[in-house]
């Protein structure tokens, strides 16, 4: 057994369930499992995991101070402009990391580097609290799936949280839309 793998899986699954319920503690789990993370990803040679989960642990830290207290509550969504944006930006940007990860030992460079992107997206409108987060975590969860399933040596536990992550995905979303629509008639 891989205690990175299992560590960053334990933690996955507390930062998951605190984020569904919009706690800002969901930050302080959500670094501790990036630095198991880009361990383990460097231990399989996903190179765009490790990059992506070592920019993370900064996120988290920023993330953190974001999610303050006086707007907990709030939580917003993007215009169809953004929407977009968003989607065009992980297509260009899945292709530019698929061209360098590809020239390295990455077992898996195009799915690498559309978990890699997408992830930063999704990330992006999560530290914002845009509900769209959730509608992009969704897909890359499934990708994440696929990821830990066609490895060499497969990420057995990685693969079952994001089975599980994909199914949070949906709640967390529609925990979110109710804390937005409650919402909608204050300030």
């Amino acid at each position: 057994m891989n205690y990175l793998e299992i560590s960053a899986t334990v933690f996955g699954l507390l930062q998951g369930l605190l984020v569904m319920l919009n706690k800002r503690s969901n930050w302080v789990a959500y670094i501790i499992q990036m630095i198991f993370m880009v361990l383990f990803s460097l231990s399989v040679n996903l190179y765009g995991d490790a990059v992506n989960s070592l920019c993370y642990i900064f996120v988290g830290v920023i993330g953190f101070i974001i999610w303050n207290k006086k707007d907990e509550k709030y939580i917003g969504s993007c215009s169809w402009k953004e929407r977009i944006f968003y989607i065009i930006i992980m297509a260009l940007g899945t292709y530019i990391v698929y061209l360098g990860l590809r020239t390295t030992d990455d077992p898996l460079p195009l799915i690498d580097a559309f978990t890699t992107v997408s992830s930063f997206v999704a990330t992006y409108y999560m530290l914002i609290k845009k509900i769209d987060t959730w509608v992009i975590w969704f897909v890359n969860d499934i990708f994440y799936c696929v990821t830990y399933w066609l490895l060499p040596d497969q990420a057995l536990y990685l693969f079952a949280l994001n089975v599980i992550w994909t199914f949070m995905a949906v709640g967390s979303f529609i925990n979110w839309k109710k804390i937005m629509n409650s919402n909608k008639g204050k300030g």
